[in-house]
């Protein structure tokens, strides 16, 4: 059936998710932040970040944030450091806002160090979040390259119709009800890249880099089991699948500021380049609450908050105590 849908987001994952929607036969409207860059895009029916796709004319660019706010269902593809502040603003619009919103953005809020969907209830308590993660890059998908992620949603039935608006024979979603898990695989996938980045930066070697992802996702695994979420998700696409593909790939800003950051102690403004540097701040306090241990995460957290170099905070991992490895 076909869906009216409104994207909060015009970067080259909401551009991507527009361009796929829009090949499924769905109405799409676009929203961007800056009325100069929504006209340019209008215009040109280009992504600057997506410099090989073309833009349908069938979806509409705006920048007039009440102009999708009568969708059937809203994507969230803006920085999830923005999730909390744009969620407000819908409710103003609307305080009784009662449609799904599908959250595509993977991280923490640092501010108020909370997951995304937590945030989705407090501000839109009628609205009923759904999460879509897993291993994806945007220019893949507008390449028609084959695709799987996760589909995360209390109501399995609410899953299913989301997954037919994206599902075609490039794009396959799988379904899951650990709303918890799959936000926490998408978010701190993207610290751990930047760990992996580090360790490439520093031509540390290949065995080093796969140590890091494999210790990664026991780390990532025993802050979501804290949270709430289920082992085997961590096992799943948007967990251990999502780890593999960004820590691997310099294709991952994350990883790429890693690799910055591991070749040259120069780099001091990371806040800029990156989801991954947010929550990391936000991942250390809550690990700090619930009393977790973190190293890679810490060491990370160590680094981009000039604590440490990269050499110190690795020299300070290899000589923790000796464990066994579960």
């Amino acid at each position: 059936m076909k869906k009216k849908i409104g994207i909060i987001g015009a970067g080259a994952w909401g551009t991507a998710i527009a361009i796929l929607a829009c090949k499924n036969g769905h109405s799409v409207s676009l929203w961007h932040y800056n009325s100069k860059k929504a006209l340019v895009m209008q215009e040109t029916r280009n992504c600057p970040y997506l410099l090989n796709a073309k833009i349908n004319d069938n979806i509409i660019i705006t920048d007039k944030f009440n102009a999708i706010l009568d969708s059937d269902i809203l994507i969230y593809a803006a920085p999830a450091q923005e999730f909390n502040y744009l969620t407000i603003k819908i409710a103003e619009y609307n305080p009784i806002f009662n449609n799904p919103i599908i959250i595509a953005s993977k991280g923490i809020d640092n501010k108020i160090n909370k997951l995304l969907d937590s945030i989705c209830k407090d501000n839109l308590p009628n609205s009923s979040p759904v999460i879509l993660s897993g291993p994806g890059f945007a220019e893949d998908i507008v390449r028609e390259l084959p695709t799987a992620l996760t589909i995360a949603a209390h109501d399995l039935k609410l899953a299913n119709m989301v997954g037919s608006i994206f599902a075609n024979e490039y794009f396959r979603p799988y379904f899951s009800t650990d709303l918890i898990g799959v936000q926490v695989g998408g978010a701190l996938k993207n610290v751990i890249a930047i760990a992996s980045g580090i360790t490439i930066g520093n031509k540390l070697g290949d065995g080093a880099v796969a140590s890091i992802i494999t210790r990664g996702l026991s780390e990532m695994t025993k802050f979501g089991i804290a949270l709430g979420a289920k082992q085997e998700t961590f096992n799943g696409l948007s967990g251990v699948g999502d780890l593999v593909l960004t820590a691997t790939n310099k294709k991952s800003r994350n990883t790429k500021l890693g690799i910055l950051i591991g070749s040259s102690e120069s780099i001091t403004d990371y806040s800029l380049l990156s989801e991954g540097v947010h929550t990391t701040n936000a991942v250390m306090h809550i690990s700090k609450y619930l009393d977790i241990g973190m190293p890679i995460t810490e060491a990370v957290h160590q680094i981009i908050n000039n604590k440490y170099t990269a050499k110190e905070a690795i020299s300070s991992l290899l000589k923790r105590p000796l464990r066994d490895e579960l």
